[in-house]
């Protein structure tokens, strides 16, 4: 086994694996007038043949985590492409409200999609996966300096400039079902042990957090064709740009195809009853979030149904959506009743929902316990405070969902990358990136429950659409060098490049177009004006001007007013972060301003308002000329 890496990655997962990739790229750019057949970068995990698998719902994107997804896209990771060549149903989901809330999402086959993401690492030889439990986080002067790993023959040292640690639901995992609990951090496998000791041994404050699960059923038991069905679209979006022009390019790589690649299908709706809700009433002390066997946070936007029965006990019925996780097996995901209740009480709810009378279930939901490192000990590059060279991503920082794993990921793997070859370390802000929202928020707010991205917490999200990302991000993945000399970086280059002149041709069609007078730009900002109108309306546009890109165009017309406010303030809060705060500046001087305003980085605080910061500023500047 090689010894010397410049960076390891620990996690198999959706952080895990954007990292390796990142960091591939990086390294592989950085390295190519000296290029080596030794692997730069270490991929350990538990067990190979897990790296990519969907624990949880197979199902990538939604509500502002469809924009993550394409926002990973335009920096060259491996998500979209994942899920393009695995999704069974694609939809955009929020159609009826503005362009600026859509919310692309794919229900994947869940065996596709671990085989996609296998064979996407599997093509890069600048990464070597390694089997191994990780013991210990090695240290040299303070700096991280690679890991111990517990194999059976014994420990093994592995060196590195930087690490990234993305342990997921896995150090100190512990599952319920009802009264039954077992260790480990996913469905029949193992948890990591030592590594939580060693982190607090370093010096980091952990915490613990929970994520639950529903059952599966057995498709053939269930009355499939007497429940409503739930289509995805006719004309199916793809999340990656590399399928949104017409066919990949030849050769590029073997697990791309046409898109969309695999047969769609469609989900079905059932739904939970007032007999349900008794049930669980009366079963409650049996539950383990009741009984305190679970004493550690849940997700509140995703509660078990054990948990809305309670919260919300003026409902009569919540939705089940039962969906398929594979064309090759007929598991079906109950998404809507998580929960952590005994196998007799989760047969009854099964039972009891229309359509299921006799459904099988072939693994009944629980809950998983890990521990969790407070991300206040984070920078917005994904870097440890306490421990120079350590990265972490995923839900080892509180988050919960694939999407936002894989965000933090991408960008932890590049800036170990640029660490390692001693680049400067980089950063989204919130007026760039849905992802620079989310490591903000990380970085700065410290959350009290698993983390999960709303479009409500993007405040420029105008801005941040899910159709503009590769505008937004791709310069950047070229800035960074995350886009390699490799046939899948040469075509992301050329599909970018062939964007921005189909954009161009469209905006020079539609800046030589008016109509009884006005500008087209200016008709353009009329809300729901259909394509076709669109097409028929410009003079000189191109023939080949695709739908996704005449979209993109006419949406940027629409948001243009509110585009401009939002960059205006996008500035204003640019200038705002570069002020520094004197260190003899007394906030305890201040009675005009709350305390939760009395800190740094005070606009990123909870509870804090705009007229707070504001009024902070002013006094700052008082301070600095009566210092004069």
């Amino acid at each position: 086994m090689q010894q010397v890496y410049d960076v390891i990655v620990v996690g198999g997962g959706h952080a895990g694996v954007e990292a390796a990739w990142s960091a591939a790229n990086i390294l592989a750019n950085a390295h190519r007038a000296q290029p080596t057949s030794q692997p730069r970068v270490a991929l350990v995990t538990l067990d190979p043949t897990k790296i990519g698998v969907m624990s949880c719902n197979p199902a990538i994107g939604g509500l502002a985590k469809g924009q993550i997804v394409r926002e990973i896209d335009a920096l060259n990771g491996i998500m979209g492409l994942a899920t393009d060549a695995a999704g069974i149903q694609f939809r955009v989901l929020n159609t009826s409200k503005g362009a600026a809330v859509h919310g692309p999402r794919a229900q994947c086959d869940k065996h596709a999609y671990a085989l996609a993401v296998q064979q996407i690492i599997a093509s890069r030889p600048e990464i070597a996966v390694v089997q191994a439990s990780v013991e210990q986080i090695l240290l040299n002067a303070g700096k991280v300096a690679g890991i111990r790993l517990h194999t059976p023959a014994g420990p093994i040292d592995l060196h590195a400039h930087a690490v990234v640690l993305t342990t997921g639901t896995f150090m100190r995992g512990l599952m319920h079902t009802g009264e039954t609990q077992t260790p480990g951090g996913r469905f029949g496998e193992a948890p990591a042990v030592g590594i939580s000791a060693n982190l607090r041994d370093l010096g980091f404050e952990l915490g613990r957090l929970k994520t639950g699960t529903p059952p599966r059923l057995r498709r053939g038991t269930i009355d499939w064709e007497s429940l409503p069905p739930q289509f995805g679209d006719a004309r199916p979006e793809p999340f990656s740009e590399l399928n949104a022009h017409g066919p990949t390019p030849p050769g590029v790589a073997p697990w791309l195809q046409n898109f969309p690649a695999l047969r769609q299908v469609e989900c079905r709706i059932t739904a939970t009853s007032e007999p349900v809700h008794e049930h669980i009433r009366k079963n409650l002390h049996r539950a383990p979030m009741f009984t305190g066997q679970i004493a550690s946070t849940g997700p509140r936007y995703c509660p078990s149904i054990e948990d809305k029965v309670v919260r919300f006990a003026d409902r009569a019925s919540h939705h089940v959506y039962l969906e398929p996780e594979s064309l090759r097996d007929d598991w079906v995901y109950c998404n809507g009743i998580s929960t952590s209740l005994p196998p007799d009480v989760q047969e009854f709810i099964v039972r009891a929902m229309p359509g299921c009378a006799h459904a099988e279930i072939l693994r009944f939901g629980y809950a998983v316990e890990y521990d969790m490192v407070r991300p206040h000990q984070l920078s917005a590059t994904c870097q440890s405070k306490p421990v120079p060279g350590l990265f972490l991503a995923g839900q080892i920082n509180g988050t919960s969902g694939y999407e936002e794993a894989a965000a933090q990921g991408l960008i932890a793997g590049t800036n170990a990358a640029r660490s390692a070859i001693g680049a400067e370390l980089v950063v989204l802000t919130r007026g760039e990136a849905y992802i620079g929202v989310l490591l903000d928020d990380l970085a700065t707010k410290t959350p009290i429950e698993p983390y999960r991205m709303f479009t409500s917490r993007a405040e420029h999200r105008v801005l941040l659409r899910a159709d503009n990302a590769p505008d937004r991000l791709t310069p950047r993945a070229v800035e960074w060098g995350l886009l390699d000399g490799t046939a899948l970086g040469r075509a992301r280059q050329e599909r970018f490049a062939h964007r921005r002149a189909r954009v161009d041709a469209v905006n020079n069609a539609i800046n030589a177009t008016s109509i009884d007078g006005r500008p087209a730009s200016e008709i353009l900002r009329r809300p729901g004006i259909p394509l076709g109108e669109v097409r028929a309306m410009l003079a000189n546009l191109p023939a080949d001007t695709d739908d996704r890109t005449l979209l993109a165009v006419q949406t940027d017309h629409f948001y243009h007013p509110f585009a401009q406010r939002a960059h205006a303030e996008v500035r204003r809060q640019s200038e705002l972060d570069r002020k520094r705060i004197p260190p003899n500046f007394d906030y305890r001087a201040i009675t005009s301003i709350r305390t939760e305003a009395r800190i740094g980085q005070a606009s990123r605080l909870e509870g804090l308002t705009p007229a707070d910061v504001i009024l902070l500023s002013v006094l700052i500047k008082k301070h600095r000329a009566e210092s004069k």
